[in-house]
């Protein structure tokens, strides 16, 4: 338990959202001492919003153009701090900032490092079918993700898991492990363990042509893929032309069902209908096809009336 009343030391934050809005929240809620918060660059397009979530929380929020900038670094140095936290920040970390506080800067990141460093684990571990996860708080240094552990918790992974809640999870799981740090900070030298050498799983962000759907890929590859972006990024497809967006799918098996192509409709049923991959079907439940609607696999085959053997890509 976090004991607010024993803890003197001076704080800055660092973060960008949304990880950040659920992180200083946290901080701030068990009595922590942030003498600043430094959140994205001017040109992000979360400035606004998290600097006046800042500011609504009467903290000091720091301005800056770059992360290197003199006027930035004697600004952290004359506030003292102790320790920097960091929850989500995409940008590099300069080793003039590192060395602005009095021992560095620790960062809160969601996965059992040295897997999966990068900016999106949350999705990479489902799209992987891992069943363990986890977070890691770990000191940093000038790359990503690579600094000396401090400390692991690890996490079940359950089989309907998805991306959002995969990300409220482990956010909750890493503010009670920052916390336990924060708190034998006050009395002890934290622990460094270095991370190993070697080429280990990325968990690195996606991008707009990472979200749409492989239908030469497994039906369970792909009903892992559409939980892995739900519900922040969102699994795409086209169908006659049109931009269809999948929120949730069933896997069902093909073995009664004739052949054809991956990406396909090959079976339709009253309130269903199932696309052909590379092994298996899989089937829409939730769906939003074009600007027309967004619904269920019953209003889609009502609506739009797909035929067996019509193509998704």
């Amino acid at each position: 338990m976090f004991n607010k009343n024993t803890f003197k030391k001076r704080i800055l934050f660092v973060g960008i959202p949304d990880m950040a809005y659920i992180g200083l929240d946290g901080l701030l809620m068990a009595g922590v001492n942030i003498v600043g918060v430094l959140g994205p660059k001017k040109d992000h397009n979360m400035y606004v919003d998290f600097k006046n979530f800042t500011l609504s929380r009467r903290l000091n929020f720091i301005e800056y153009d770059e992360l290197d900038e003199p006027q930035l670094i004697q600004k952290i140095k004359e506030l003292d701090v102790d320790v920097a936290v960091v929850c989500s920040f995409n940008y590099k970390i300069p080793k003039v900032l590192l060395n602005s506080t009095k021992d560095g800067f620790i960062n809160v990141h969601p996965s059992l490092l040295p897997k999966y460093r990068g900016g999106n684990p949350y999705s990479r571990v489902i799209m992987n079918g891992e069943t363990e996860t986890g977070v890691t708080i770990h000191f940093m240094d000038e790359g990503f993700d690579t600094g000396d552990i401090i400390i692991q918790k690890g996490y079940h992974i359950h089989s309907k898991a998805t991306m959002g809640t995969l990300f409220n999870e482990l956010n909750v799981l890493g503010i009670e492990l920052l916390l336990q740090v924060l708190q034998a900070y006050e009395t002890q030298e934290l622990p460094r363990i270095p991370q190993p050498n070697g080429d280990f799983i990325s968990g690195k962000g996606l991008d707009d042509r990472d979200l749409f759907i492989n239908y030469n890929k497994t039906a369970e590859e792909i009903e892992r893929f559409i939980r892995a972006l739900n519900p922040f990024l969102i699994a795409n497809t086209t169908f006659r032309g049109n931009m269809m967006r999948i929120m949730k799918a069933e896997v069902a098996s093909d073995a009664f069902c004739i052949p054809h192509p991956a990406g396909t409709v090959a079976k339709i049923e009253d309130d269903k209908f199932f696309i052909a991959t590379a092994k298996g079907l899989i089937a829409p439940t939730v769906l939003q096809f074009g600007s027309f609607f967004m619904g269920d696999s019953k209003d889609f085959i009502r609506i739009v009336n797909p035929k067996i053997g019509e193509e998704f890509k």
